[in-house]
């Protein structure tokens, strides 16, 4: 197995047990919560067994209200037993599934590592193989004239005034464009007229920050290739026509 494909296996793996801490982690949240629970059930049937157990030495001394008294300590107390029960079983519960997500949790720190470990092996890998192949580099720059083949700088000129003006005229009819596609976008999808809205999902894009994180994470420098180089025309004002007073 290449390892591209035990990268493919490891981030298999990752995302599964990814799921499994998820799931995990909830059950420990509501194991947690049935335990607490529990316990306050049990804590408020022995306070209310306490308040009864008072209660029945006030009735053998008056010698009033004993039987009741009596039957009111023998329910509480078979009460919070059971309660007693109920609670320990929830605490354990609580404690195996506590367990259980610390388990899954520390598998997941593991895979992760483990997978940041086979993606750096397989970038290197690649950037190996692309190093030894013999590939076509991108044109970094414009192809320019020589010297000997250069326009008149009056033609220059000319272009460049025309680029100017419709450089200009083309980012005030963007803004416009902006303006009008904010305003149509408040209308929901439908048919309006010879209007139609559509909305169709955007997709998903490559989360560049998050890359350059996890290469940093793993003390490496995220691959990058170059940009055209910046291109800008500044024309200047043509020069005022001076005209020379009549003779």
């Amino acid at each position: 197995m290449n390892s591209t494909a035990k990268t493919a296996q490891m981030m298999a793996r990752l995302t599964e047990a990814e799921t499994a801490a998820k799931v995990a982690g909830r059950e420990e949240t509501r194991t947690a919560a049935r335990a607490d629970r529990a316990a306050d059930r049990l804590k408020a049937a022995r306070a209310a067994t306490a308040t009864a157990r008072r209660e029945l030495r006030t009735a053998i001394r008056t010698g009033k209200g004993l039987a009741a008294a009596e039957r009111r300590v023998e329910r509480l107390t078979a009460k919070c037993a059971t309660l007693a029960t109920a609670a320990q079983d929830a605490k354990a519960e609580a404690t195996a599934a506590r367990r259980a997500a610390r388990t899954a949790t520390r598998r997941l720190d593991t895979l992760a590592r483990r997978a940041a470990r086979s993606a750096a092996r397989t970038v290197g890998e690649i950037a190996e193989r692309l190093g030894r192949t013999a590939l076509a580099p991108a044109p970094a720059a414009d192809t320019v004239l020589p010297a000997e083949e250069l326009p008149a700088v009056e033609e220059i000129e000319q272009h460049a005034d025309r680029f100017a003006d419709l450089d200009a005229k083309a980012k005030q009819y963007a803004k416009a464009a902006d303006v009008e596609k904010k305003w149509l976008r408040q209308i929901p999808v439908g048919t309006f007229g010879r209007v139609t809205v559509a909305r169709t999902p955007g997709g998903s894009v490559l989360d560049g920050d998050q890359v350059a994180l996890d290469y940093a994470d793993q003390g490496l420098v995220p691959p990058r290739k170059a940009r055209r180089d910046t291109f800008k025309v500044a024309v200047a004002a043509a020069p005022a026509l001076v005209l020379a007073p009549a003779a």
